[in-house]
């Protein structure tokens, strides 16, 4: 090693010290994981965290992310697959209807306007309450 007091300290301590601080390291990463998946452990994660040192093998959880994804969403949608060949959705075309009748309809956005003025129609109500 480099620093002559860390090395000394280490094998004073058996390495105990490096082995809890790589336990503590893989308490951190597994507290990451989502619930989901820290709930299939079957041990306390300080535990599975110290045989994952000790063994010197992390493993990974990307195949657990995976299948714990995949069971969410078949618990989301338990029946989604079943439905996909009962329902049939049926589209009819109506354009050629709808667009003639619009081209034979003489369209004139201001023929039915008529200036109506307001005030005289309100002064026609005061009167006739006389």
């Amino acid at each position: 090693m480099i620093n002559k007091k860390i090395e000394t300290f280490l094998e004073k301590n058996n390495m105990n010290y490096l082995f809890c601080m790589l336990s503590n390291l893989e308490v951190q990463r597994i507290n990451q994981l989502p619930s989901y998946v820290k709930q299939k452990f079957t041990e306390k994660i300080t535990e599975i965290s110290m045989e994952h040192v000790a063994e010197n093998d992390i493993p990974d959880y990307i195949i657990e992310l995976a299948e714990a994804e995949l069971l969410m969403a078949q618990q989301e949608n338990p029946f989604d697959d079943e439905d996909n060949d009962l329902i049939i959705d049926e589209t009819i075309d109506d354009r050629a209807k709808f667009v003639d009748d619009i081209q034979t309809e003489n369209f004139e956005p201001f023929a039915d306007d008529d200036e109506v003025d307001f005030i005289d129609v309100a002064d026609d109500d005061d009167e006739d309450e006389d």
